[in-house]
Protein backbone atom coordinates (compact mmCIF):
# COMPACT_ATOMS: atom_id res chain seq x y z
CA UNK A 1 0.00 0.00 0.00
CA UNK A 2 1.20 3.59 -0.93
CA UNK A 3 0.21 6.87 -0.74
CA UNK A 4 -0.43 8.93 -3.88
CA UNK A 5 -0.39 13.11 -3.13
CA UNK A 6 -2.37 15.06 -5.88
CA UNK A 7 -2.49 18.80 -6.87
CA UNK A 8 -4.08 20.40 -9.34
CA UNK A 9 -3.96 23.92 -11.17
CA UNK A 10 -7.06 24.93 -12.92
CA UNK A 11 -7.92 27.45 -15.42
CA UNK A 12 -11.71 29.64 -15.05
CA UNK A 13 -13.09 32.56 -15.64
CA UNK A 14 -13.07 34.08 -12.69
CA UNK A 15 -12.52 37.80 -12.94
CA UNK A 16 -10.69 37.19 -16.53
CA UNK A 17 -13.48 40.19 -17.60
CA UNK A 18 -11.21 42.49 -16.49
CA UNK A 19 -8.30 41.45 -18.90
CA UNK A 20 -10.55 40.48 -21.63
CA UNK A 21 -13.94 42.64 -21.29
CA UNK A 22 -14.76 41.51 -24.72
CA UNK A 23 -14.09 37.36 -23.82
CA UNK A 24 -17.92 36.49 -24.54
CA UNK A 25 -17.80 37.97 -28.06
CA UNK A 26 -14.98 36.54 -28.56
CA UNK A 27 -15.59 33.26 -27.70
CA UNK A 28 -19.47 32.99 -27.64
CA UNK A 29 -19.20 29.20 -26.58
CA UNK A 30 -18.29 30.39 -22.83
CA UNK A 31 -21.20 31.53 -21.78
CA UNK A 32 -22.71 28.10 -21.52
CA UNK A 33 -19.84 25.77 -20.61
CA UNK A 34 -20.46 23.14 -18.06
CA UNK A 35 -17.13 23.40 -16.79
CA UNK A 36 -16.56 25.64 -13.93
CA UNK A 37 -12.45 24.43 -13.77
CA UNK A 38 -10.46 23.37 -16.07
CA UNK A 39 -7.28 21.19 -15.51
CA UNK A 40 -4.29 22.65 -16.44
CA UNK A 41 -1.41 21.04 -14.50
CA UNK A 42 -1.20 18.08 -12.58
CA UNK A 43 0.99 16.74 -9.66
CA UNK A 44 1.53 13.80 -7.86
CA UNK A 45 3.93 12.02 -5.41
CA UNK A 46 4.28 8.38 -4.20
CA UNK A 47 5.22 7.88 -0.94
CA UNK A 48 5.69 4.16 0.33
CA UNK A 49 4.12 3.38 4.04
CA UNK A 50 7.32 4.44 5.44
CA UNK A 51 6.74 7.77 3.92
CA UNK A 52 9.82 7.68 1.80
CA UNK A 53 9.47 9.11 -1.70
CA UNK A 54 9.48 6.52 -4.47
CA UNK A 55 7.65 8.30 -7.64
CA UNK A 56 6.95 12.17 -8.71
CA UNK A 57 4.69 12.87 -11.65
CA UNK A 58 4.21 16.40 -13.32
CA UNK A 59 2.29 17.23 -16.82
CA UNK A 60 0.96 20.28 -18.21
CA UNK A 61 -2.91 19.72 -19.77
CA UNK A 62 -3.79 21.96 -22.96
CA UNK A 63 -7.05 23.17 -22.64
CA UNK A 64 -9.82 22.87 -25.01
CA UNK A 65 -12.66 24.28 -22.99
CA UNK A 66 -11.34 27.34 -21.89
CA UNK A 67 -8.79 28.58 -24.42
CA UNK A 68 -7.40 31.37 -23.16
CA UNK A 69 -5.36 31.67 -19.98
CA UNK A 70 -6.54 33.54 -17.25
CA UNK A 71 -3.78 36.36 -16.69
CA UNK A 72 -4.51 35.90 -12.76
CA UNK A 73 -4.27 32.46 -12.77
CA UNK A 74 -0.90 32.75 -14.80
CA UNK A 75 0.26 35.17 -12.22
CA UNK A 76 -0.70 32.96 -9.28
CA UNK A 77 0.89 29.59 -10.74
CA UNK A 78 3.41 31.18 -12.87
CA UNK A 79 2.15 29.03 -15.58
CA UNK A 80 2.50 30.19 -19.43
CA UNK A 81 0.73 30.08 -22.52
CA UNK A 82 3.35 28.21 -23.98
CA UNK A 83 3.65 25.16 -21.04
CA UNK A 84 0.07 25.01 -22.10
CA UNK A 85 0.61 23.86 -25.82
CA UNK A 86 2.81 21.70 -25.23
CA UNK A 87 0.64 19.87 -22.97
CA UNK A 88 -1.11 16.62 -23.19
CA UNK A 89 -4.64 16.05 -23.43
CA UNK A 90 -6.81 15.75 -20.65
CA UNK A 91 -7.41 11.98 -21.39
CA UNK A 92 -3.82 11.59 -21.88
CA UNK A 93 -2.19 13.55 -18.81
CA UNK A 94 -4.90 10.53 -16.41
CA UNK A 95 -3.59 7.49 -18.66
CA UNK A 96 0.20 8.68 -17.49
CA UNK A 97 -0.85 9.47 -13.92
CA UNK A 98 -2.77 6.26 -13.35
CA UNK A 99 0.56 4.56 -14.33
CA UNK A 100 1.99 5.21 -10.91
CA UNK A 101 -0.91 4.07 -9.00
CA UNK A 102 -0.94 0.34 -8.08
CA UNK A 103 -4.30 -1.39 -6.72
CA UNK A 104 -4.78 -0.51 -3.09
CA UNK A 105 -3.11 2.73 -3.31
CA UNK A 106 -4.17 5.77 -2.05
CA UNK A 107 -5.30 8.63 -3.40
CA UNK A 108 -4.57 11.81 -0.93
CA UNK A 109 -5.04 15.61 -1.61
CA UNK A 110 -5.15 19.05 0.31
CA UNK A 111 -9.04 18.96 0.52
CA UNK A 112 -11.50 17.12 -1.99
CA UNK A 113 -11.46 20.01 -4.28
CA UNK A 114 -9.11 18.29 -6.51
CA UNK A 115 -10.60 15.24 -6.78
CA UNK A 116 -14.51 16.56 -7.10
CA UNK A 117 -12.39 18.29 -10.12
CA UNK A 118 -10.97 15.07 -11.46
CA UNK A 119 -14.41 13.77 -11.78
CA UNK A 120 -15.86 16.55 -12.68
CA UNK A 121 -13.73 17.05 -15.93
CA UNK A 122 -13.47 13.01 -16.49
CA UNK A 123 -17.63 13.51 -16.78
CA UNK A 124 -17.15 16.68 -19.39
CA UNK A 125 -14.55 14.86 -21.22
CA UNK A 126 -16.75 11.64 -21.29
CA UNK A 127 -13.37 9.48 -20.00
CA UNK A 128 -14.62 6.12 -18.16
CA UNK A 129 -10.98 4.93 -16.56
CA UNK A 130 -11.25 5.90 -13.08
CA UNK A 131 -11.11 2.92 -11.39
CA UNK A 132 -7.85 3.76 -9.99
CA UNK A 133 -9.64 6.50 -7.67
CA UNK A 134 -11.00 4.12 -5.22
CA UNK A 135 -9.45 4.65 -1.41
CA UNK A 136 -9.03 7.84 -0.64
CA UNK A 137 -7.78 10.51 2.35
CA UNK A 138 -8.77 14.27 3.00
CA UNK A 139 -5.45 15.33 4.39
CA UNK A 140 -6.64 18.85 4.91
CA UNK A 141 -9.89 16.93 7.20
CA UNK A 142 -6.73 14.49 9.20
CA UNK A 143 -4.09 17.28 9.57
CA UNK A 144 -7.15 19.74 11.03
CA UNK A 145 -7.73 17.16 13.59
CA UNK A 146 -4.39 15.57 14.44
CA UNK A 147 -3.27 19.31 15.19
CA UNK A 148 -6.23 19.67 17.20
CA UNK A 149 -7.67 22.95 15.20
CA UNK A 150 -11.06 24.06 15.37
CA UNK A 151 -11.09 25.42 11.58
CA UNK A 152 -9.95 23.56 8.75
CA UNK A 153 -6.07 24.45 8.15
CA UNK A 154 -4.98 26.00 4.84
CA UNK A 155 -1.75 23.75 3.36
CA UNK A 156 0.30 27.67 4.21
CA UNK A 157 -1.11 27.12 7.55
CA UNK A 158 -0.46 23.83 8.32
CA UNK A 159 3.35 24.01 7.14
CA UNK A 160 3.45 26.84 9.54
CA UNK A 161 2.15 25.05 12.44
CA UNK A 162 4.40 22.28 11.83
CA UNK A 163 7.12 24.81 11.02
CA UNK A 164 8.29 23.87 7.05
CA UNK A 165 10.51 25.87 5.46
CA UNK A 166 8.75 26.52 2.35
CA UNK A 167 10.06 28.48 -0.37
CA UNK A 168 6.99 30.87 -1.47
CA UNK A 169 8.03 31.42 -5.03
CA UNK A 170 7.45 27.51 -5.33
CA UNK A 171 4.12 27.61 -4.05
CA UNK A 172 1.03 27.37 -6.47
CA UNK A 173 2.91 24.11 -8.85
CA UNK A 174 1.37 21.39 -8.38
CA UNK A 175 4.50 19.40 -8.06
CA UNK A 176 5.82 21.67 -5.72
CA UNK A 177 2.53 21.84 -3.50
CA UNK A 178 1.94 17.89 -3.63
CA UNK A 179 5.73 17.68 -2.29
CA UNK A 180 4.60 20.29 0.59
CA UNK A 181 1.57 18.54 1.48
CA UNK A 182 3.38 14.98 1.62
CA UNK A 183 5.87 16.67 3.95
CA UNK A 184 3.32 18.01 6.30
CA UNK A 185 1.53 13.92 5.89
CA UNK A 186 5.15 12.76 7.14
CA UNK A 187 5.39 14.41 10.24
CA UNK A 188 1.81 13.79 11.21
CA UNK A 189 1.41 10.21 10.09
CA UNK A 190 -0.22 7.83 11.97
CA UNK A 191 -0.93 4.58 10.75
CA UNK A 192 -3.24 3.38 13.13
CA UNK A 193 -5.40 6.64 13.27
CA UNK A 194 -5.42 6.96 9.90
CA UNK A 195 -7.22 3.93 8.98
CA UNK A 196 -10.51 6.19 10.86
CA UNK A 197 -9.84 8.70 7.73
CA UNK A 198 -9.98 7.04 4.87
CA UNK A 199 -13.38 6.85 2.13
CA UNK A 200 -13.34 3.38 0.73
CA UNK A 201 -16.28 4.79 -1.38
CA UNK A 202 -15.21 7.94 -2.86
CA UNK A 203 -18.37 8.56 -5.48
CA UNK A 204 -20.15 8.37 -2.03
CA UNK A 205 -18.45 10.59 -0.21
CA UNK A 206 -20.46 14.01 0.80
CA UNK A 207 -18.23 16.19 -1.68
CA UNK A 208 -20.40 18.28 -3.84
CA UNK A 209 -21.82 21.58 -2.47
CA UNK A 210 -25.68 22.17 -3.20
CA UNK A 211 -25.83 25.65 -5.24
CA UNK A 212 -28.80 28.16 -5.22
CA UNK A 213 -29.90 27.54 -1.25
CA UNK A 214 -32.38 30.08 -1.48
CA UNK A 215 -34.38 27.61 -4.08
CA UNK A 216 -33.84 24.44 -2.37
CA UNK A 217 -36.51 22.68 -0.30
CA UNK A 218 -34.58 21.48 3.33
CA UNK A 219 -35.84 18.08 4.12
CA UNK A 220 -36.57 18.76 7.91
CA UNK A 221 -37.00 15.20 8.38
CA UNK A 222 -33.23 14.68 8.32
CA UNK A 223 -32.80 17.28 11.32
CA UNK A 224 -32.39 16.68 14.50
CA UNK A 225 -32.32 20.21 16.63
CA UNK A 226 -30.66 19.02 19.98
CA UNK A 227 -29.22 20.78 22.35
CA UNK A 228 -25.52 19.84 22.15
CA UNK A 229 -25.69 19.76 26.21
CA UNK A 230 -28.90 17.99 26.91
CA UNK A 231 -29.34 16.45 23.68
CA UNK A 232 -32.86 17.02 24.06
CA UNK A 233 -34.81 18.50 20.98
CA UNK A 234 -34.23 22.60 21.59
CA UNK A 235 -37.35 25.24 21.03
CA UNK A 236 -36.64 26.72 17.96
CA UNK A 237 -37.53 30.46 17.25
CA UNK A 238 -36.90 30.59 13.85
CA UNK A 239 -37.76 28.37 11.00
CA UNK A 240 -33.89 27.71 9.46
CA UNK A 241 -33.36 30.27 6.59
CA UNK A 242 -29.96 30.00 3.79
CA UNK A 243 -27.17 31.71 4.92
CA UNK A 244 -23.78 31.98 2.26
CA UNK A 245 -23.02 27.99 2.86
CA UNK A 246 -25.17 26.35 5.04
CA UNK A 247 -29.01 26.67 6.28
CA UNK A 248 -29.16 28.66 9.89
CA UNK A 249 -31.77 28.60 12.69
CA UNK A 250 -31.55 29.63 16.50
CA UNK A 251 -33.42 28.22 19.41
CA UNK A 252 -33.47 27.51 23.05
CA UNK A 253 -32.90 24.32 24.99
CA UNK A 254 -36.09 23.80 27.54
CA UNK A 255 -34.03 22.13 29.83
CA UNK A 256 -30.47 24.20 30.42
CA UNK A 257 -32.52 27.29 28.55
CA UNK A 258 -29.06 27.46 26.71
CA UNK A 259 -28.99 29.64 23.05
CA UNK A 260 -28.33 27.22 20.56
CA UNK A 261 -27.33 28.02 16.88
CA UNK A 262 -28.49 25.23 14.46
CA UNK A 263 -26.39 24.51 11.11
CA UNK A 264 -27.02 22.36 8.53
CA UNK A 265 -24.76 22.10 5.56
CA UNK A 266 -25.79 20.20 2.55
CA UNK A 267 -23.61 18.49 0.00
CA UNK A 268 -23.88 15.72 -2.55
CA UNK A 269 -22.28 12.36 -3.30
CA UNK A 270 -21.26 11.83 -6.73
CA UNK A 271 -24.18 9.20 -7.03
CA UNK A 272 -26.89 11.80 -6.20
CA UNK A 273 -27.56 11.29 -2.61
CA UNK A 274 -28.18 14.13 -0.84
CA UNK A 275 -26.23 14.52 3.28
CA UNK A 276 -26.76 16.28 5.60
CA UNK A 277 -24.53 17.54 8.26
CA UNK A 278 -25.60 19.02 11.31
CA UNK A 279 -23.93 20.99 13.86
CA UNK A 280 -25.34 22.73 16.85
CA UNK A 281 -23.77 25.01 18.94
CA UNK A 282 -24.45 26.77 22.50
CA UNK A 283 -23.89 30.70 22.29
CA UNK A 284 -24.10 33.81 24.42
CA UNK A 285 -26.92 36.41 24.19
CA UNK A 286 -25.18 39.11 21.77
CA UNK A 287 -23.92 35.91 19.78
CA UNK A 288 -27.67 35.31 19.79
CA UNK A 289 -29.26 38.56 19.23
CA UNK A 290 -26.57 38.83 15.95
CA UNK A 291 -27.73 35.86 14.47
CA UNK A 292 -31.22 37.14 14.73
CA UNK A 293 -30.86 39.96 13.00
CA UNK A 294 -29.23 38.18 10.05
CA UNK A 295 -31.98 36.00 10.36
CA UNK A 296 -34.89 38.88 9.96
CA UNK A 297 -33.07 40.15 7.45
CA UNK A 298 -32.69 37.00 5.18
CA UNK A 299 -36.38 36.55 5.55
CA UNK A 300 -37.26 39.57 4.37
CA UNK A 301 -35.28 39.23 1.60
CA UNK A 302 -36.52 35.61 0.93
CA UNK A 303 -40.34 37.22 0.97
CA UNK A 304 -39.15 39.91 -1.14
CA UNK A 305 -38.29 37.41 -3.78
Amino acid sequence: MSFIIIDLEFNNLEGIHKYYPNILKDYPSLESIDLDNEIIEIGAIKLDNYMKPLKEFKTYIKPSVIPVLNPKISEITNITEKDLENGLSFQEGMDELSKIIDDGDIICSWAKDDIIEIISNAIYYKYENLSWLKNYLDLQEYSTKILAKKKSLSLKNALEELKIKVDNSKLHDALNDAVYTSEVFRRIYNSRVLKNYIIKDIYNMPAMEVKNLSEYKLDKEKINCKCPKCNIKIDLEYDFVPMKWRFLSLGKCPKCDNKVIDEVIVKKTFSGEEVYNEVSTIIDEIEYMNYSYKIKKMDNKLIKY
